[in-house]
């Protein structure tokens, strides 16, 4: 029987702004923010510069316990090329606000009685901020109040704390093996960040990544990591699986 990967999450500083969410509670400057007092400009954990507002309440300490049974992949000898008909990358479906019985949306909408509109893959989630107007890199059938859902598994090789961070504007939710990690919903007037700290054992996890874009101004969405208190970097192509039927083409 495969060994049974675990993770314990545990709940990191996380800024009450609309701005920027800052995991470590530390100001740009590098001391450590109890004032309370004054904005600073500080790089986003994920892309980009966003301003950090100071005097965030920090978040309700939890720790959670997530199981998979799935041992993890063999990890490729270079570095994965995206491709339309390989496995990595993940599978997304999108949602017009219809879909859900509304005009507009204002929040994270519940998925599970939806019917999806349009499907498509992408890589990794790595799209800077653009103007709404732009559309979605993928999606043809709407630009603005609609869902995404990305989904597919997320392979880890190596035992450490893991901090996982979704960017976006508007909001987005990261959950593994149906386990809600991190929350970043509402309707952001700029890209917002939130990250949460992760020991992730080896495995191979399931991963579902939510998104909505409500009416405007911009849209931006990051899924980054970092290993360890190291250097922050969007989560690559080769740790992200699409959907076996998807991956088969199906």
């Amino acid at each position: 029987m495969a060994a049974v990967a675990a993770f314990a999450l545990t709940g990191c500083f996380k800024n009450t702004s609309d701005d920027s969410q800052n995991p470590d509670g530390v100001a740009a400057d590098g001391a450590e923010d109890g004032s309370g007092q004054g904005d600073a400009q500080t790089e986003s954990r994920a892309r980009g510069t966003t301003t950090a507002v100071a005097g965030g309440k920090p978040a309700r300490a939890r720790t959670t316990t997530v199981q998979t049974k799935k041992p993890p992949r063999a990890v490729p000898s270079e570095p994965v090329e995206p491709q339309d008909d390989g496995p990595n990358g993940l599978m997304a479906e999108a949602f017009p606000a219809s879909a859900f019985g509304a005009e507009a949306l204002d929040a994270m909408p519940d998925f599970s009685s939806a019917t999806a509109t349009e499907r498509f893959t992408v890589p990794n989630l790595d799209f800077d901020e653009v103007s709404f107007e732009d559309g979605f890199p993928g999606l043809t059938v709407a630009k603005e109040n609609y869902a995404l859902r990305f989904t597919g598994s997320f392979n880890v090789v190596e035992e450490a704390e893991y901090e996982l961070c979704l960017h976006s504007d508007d909001g987005s939710q990261l959950l593994l093996e149906d386990t809600l990690l991190v929350d970043n919903d509402g309707v952001h007037d700029a890209p917002v960040e939130a990250c949460e700290l992760v020991f992730l054992a080896p495995g191979e996890y399931s991963i579902q990544i939510n998104y909505f874009q409500a009416s405007g101004p911009s849209l931006a969405l990051h899924f980054a990591w970092a290993m360890n208190g190291g250097d922050k970097a969007i989560v690559p192509t080769d740790v992200l699986f699409k959907p076996a039927t998807d991956a088969a083409g199906g």
